[in-house]
């Protein structure tokens, strides 16, 4: 016996919602994507829109826990008037609440056509698209109708279905539910219909916050494009929030203050000037990112001076960097009085004598043209004493001849990151052996001298160099004489 083995594999799409184009059904009502609208319960929706399926709906769908979608200016279909959208793509739906079939497939794929599916399935041998939503109607028992379509295929057949239904439970939330949603188009009445739109940019770069204003308006039932509308700019909150007449875009000028704008605009009938509409453009223009980063610098407390040139150096303002320019310092904190932060410049200075150890100070950058956008970072300074190396030496010279045999012991000598010199060190002789009357080493200048005729041999002599302006920071260093008999 042969064993077949049939894989089957299955994905399941769920909606992703994404701001798509509404549905025009050429029939006077453009319709709201129901991706848009999924996953919110038939009560939350009649919080903000009235069920009479005339009056639009009024603010953002919300709950305890969550922020929904604005559904203001849409108005919440009726049951009748989602059958009527339905009859569009067949007409048997007008007497009967559902309707499912062969003869369906074809209607029900171009209505999933123009209205992206809120659920999808695909297998080796079968597919599903449905696409639900909320209406506004109840039925005689009081629940809420919900309408649906649907289609699919198997290895052997093919289906749609439209229908409307009632739902058991008006709080039931479900992902693939969304809410029936139209606006007018004036198709009927020829109006011109001009809807609210809504825009961001960054602030204060500014730049364009809607591309077209008309993309969302309607002159009897046709979109609005300017061959057929005039354009014009009824007010606006701000001086830098225009209208382009010509093309129909909203431009925020750079620095323009970071809040939210408001621009009225009209649209008129080319044909018949008295006939016209107005709507508003929120845009908010939202402050620049202000990132203030923490800083580090080291002083030493014998001589104080700056430890951070200017902590603005690896500051961002937006896409730029912070400068005095732009954004305004102050100090919050320090940890010490000898460590402070100059305003002007974004320094960091340590006063002389500041006691060593970690200090800290805390200073916040505000963005000047929005002085409440502000951050805060710390700048650790650590006072330290400057290290203090004195580096070994040697020479070979004879000891026959008196003469100079190191020019200074200072010479390969550091303090800090500087050369180690008589006006930042003092040096003195710790020993010399075996002891020796005949060699010096000269304290005003470093320099090792052989005085006089003496005893061959190897003298060790050790040195040490102290920082003047704190004289307890010192380091000790060997010079080694060979002392040939040459």
């Amino acid at each position: 016996m042969v064993i077949r083995r049939i894989a089957i594999f299955a994905t399941l799409f769920l909606p992703i919602v994404l701001k798509a184009q509404p549905v025009n059904d050429n029939h006077g009502k453009e319709w709201r994507q129901l991706v848009e609208t999924t996953g919110l319960s038939w009560k939350q929706v009649a919080l903000v829109c009235p069920g009479d399926g005339v009056t639009p709906c009024s603010g953002v769908v919300g709950g305890p826990t969550f922020t929904g979608p604005d559904l203001t200016g849409w108005v919440w279909a009726t049951q009748s008037q989602v059958i009527d959208l339905f009859s569009y793509y067949t007409q048997d739906i007008l007497t009967s609440s559902s309707v499912a079939g062969q003869q369906y497939f074809f209607s029900a794929s171009a209505f999933l056509g123009a209205f992206r599916p809120s659920f999808s399935m695909f297998l080796t041998y079968q597919t599903a698209q449905r696409v639900d939503g909320w209406t506004a109607s109840t039925d005689s028992a009081g629940l809420p109708v919900s309408g649906g379509v649907g289609a699919g295929t198997t290895s052997v057949s093919i289906g749609g279905s439209f229908g409307v239904a009632p739902v058991s439970d008006p709080a039931e939330v479900a992902s693939g539910r969304g809410v029936f949603l139209w606006r007018s188009t004036g198709l009927d009445n020829k109006a011109v219909i001009a809807n609210d739109d809504a825009g961001q940019v960054p602030s204060p770069a500014g730049g364009i916050a809607v591309a077209n204003v008309l993309a969302n308006d309607w002159n009897a039932g046709a979109p609005a494009t300017t061959a057929i509308v005039t354009l014009s700019q009824e007010s606006s909150t701000s001086a830098g929030v225009t209208l382009d007449a010509t093309e129909g875009s909203v431009r925020v000028a750079a620095g323009t203050e970071a809040t939210t704008h408001t621009l009225v605009y009209k649209i008129c009938d080319t044909a018949n000037p008295a006939n016209c509409d107005g709507a508003a453009v929120r845009v908010t223009v939202p402050p620049y990112v202000v990132n203030a980063v923490n800083d580090q610098g080291t002083v030493s407390p014998s001589t104080g001076g700056v430890a951070v040139a200017s902590v603005l150096a690896n500051d961002i303002l937006g896409a730029g960097l912070a400068t005095t320019a732009n954004v305004t310092l102050s100090q919050q904190s320090s940890t010490d009085p000898g460590v402070t932060l100059d305003p002007a410049t974004g320094s960091v200075n340590v006063a002389k004598g500041t006691p060593t150890g970690t200090q800290t100070l805390l200073y916040q950058m505000c963005e000047t043209a929005n002085p409440t956008n502000c951050d805060q970072a710390t700048v650790t300074v650590n006072v330290v004493p400057y290290v203090v190396s004195a580096v070994n030496d040697q020479a070979r010279v004879s000891s026959k001849t008196p003469g100079r045999a190191i020019a200074s012991v200072l010479a390969n000598d550091s303090l800090g990151s500087a050369r180690a010199t008589m006006a930042n060190v003092t040096l003195s002789l710790m020993s010399l052996s075996p002891p020796s009357s005949d060699i010096k080493l000269d304290p005003s200048d470093g320099s090792v001298s052989v005085l006089r005729k003496t005893q061959s041999g190897t003298y060790t002599l050790v040195y040490q160099i102290c920082e003047i302006a704190s004289p307890s920071n010192c380091a000790q260093a060997r010079v080694t004489l060979d002392l040939s008999g040459k």
